[in-house]
Formats: C-alpha cells, structure tokens, sequence
C-alpha cells in the first residue's frame, strides 16, 4: 500500500512538472516564435499516462476517498482539456478558449493532490476523521 502511495507521489509530480513543462513549449511556440506546437501537442498527449498511473496506484494505494474523488476531476478536466475544447477553434473558438484555464486548474489539483499524498506518506495512515493536510502544512 505504502509502494503503491510512493508512486501516485511520483507521477503527480510528473504530472505538476509536466504541465509547467507545457506552459514553456506554449510560450516558446506563441512568444518567441521558435518551437512548432508539436513539442506542445506531443508532451500534451503524453501527461495522460501519469494521471492514468495516479488512477490505478490511487485505488491500490487505498488513498482517501476525497483523493480519488479530486484524481478523478483531475482526470476529467484534462480530458476536457487535452480531447474536447481544443478540438473547438473553428466552431466555438470561445469555448477553446478555455484550454489554458484547465491548465491552471490542471497544474493547481495536481499540486493539491501531490503535496497531500506527500503528507499522507509522512504521517501514515489517514483515518476519515483527520484533515489530509496537519495546519502546519498548510501555513498556520
């Protein structure tokens, strides 16, 4: 159980890392004008497979049931994200628009979720009764 909590620990990290990686490739292609957007295309299909990861390990790692209900929506806005509203220029370029706002709430519920396994591993097991996060994680 443990092994399998180290690992979800390890790809949200990739995770967070990753969409902060995405935001540099978006700012190389649009700003500076030297990369394609398929670096950003492609390492955006690839960040599926840590959340797919964070799936499995949140189930075998029986993580509280706040977490997988946060990995889940983690999952379904990137969904949203990465395969629906991109897809959406031409017909409801508004709506597409929204891409680089999942991205905040992408990296924002990866961070959440990554320092709370980080906690849940530091102090073991997390009966329902206890706050993921002891106040002097949070900043108290």
């Amino acid at each position: 159980m443990k092994a399998s909590r180290a690992v979800y620990l390890v790809f949200a990290w990739l995770f967070v890392i990753g969409v902060a990686v995405q935001v540099f490739f978006a700012g190389m292609a649009v700003v500076a004008g030297r990369w394609p957007w398929t670096n950003h295309i492609s390492l955006g299909h690839l960040l599926a497979l840590p959340l797919l990861v964070m799936l499995i390990t949140m189930y075998v790692g029986k993580l509280p049931g706040r977490m997988k209900r946060l990995t889940w929506l983690l999952f379904l806005v990137y969904v949203l994200q990465a395969d629906v509203l991109i897809f959406l220029r031409t017909s409801a370029p508004i709506l597409s628009a929204l891409h680089p706002v999942l991205a905040l709430i992408d990296f924002a519920l990866g961070l959440m979720l990554a320092r709370q396994v980080g906690v849940i591993l530091r102090i073991g097991e997390t009966p329902a009764t206890q706050p993921l996060q002891p106040d002097s994680a949070i900043g108290d």
